[in-house]
């Protein structure tokens, strides 16, 4: 089997890596700089999208789609019960009630026959 030579790669990128961090620290801004702003133009094009919020993590990815789309206290969200422990720590976040459900063990989906009723479900992508 042959794997990525990451080492090679990291060479090739060198100067460019270098630089890209040289930028951010001579101009200072470290949170929503205008690298930020680029690169989240650069994926609303690659989606197809007018536009594209980046996030520090997956946790908080998957908090802000909850609170989009209104979920808090009082609702329950189904979440799979193979999964990192962010996808049910995402539903706490905004005041939900994770509700697990069995995943299927082919495919490590959520087996749609498992879900308890609950209003909203977060799907997990390998």
């Amino acid at each position: 089997m042959e794997f990525v030579d990451l080492a090679a790669q990291r060479r090739a990128l060198d100067g460019r890596i270098e630089m890209a961090i040289s930028t951010v620290v001579d101009h200072g801004a470290y949170v929503m700089g205008p690298e930020v702003e680029e690169l989240e133009q650069l994926l609303a094009f690659a989606g197809g999208r007018r536009h594209c919020v980046t996030c520090a993590s997956g946790t908080d990815a998957l908090q802000l789609a909850l609170m989009v789309l209104g979920v808090g206290p009082g609702d329950r969200v189904v979440v799979p019960d193979f999964t990192f422990a962010a996808t049910a720590e995402a539903v706490c976040l905004v005041g939900a009630e994770p509700v697990f459900a069995d995943v299927d063990s082919d495919t490590y989906n959520l087996d749609p026959s498992s879900f308890p009723g609950g209003q909203i479900v977060i799907k997990r992508h390998h």
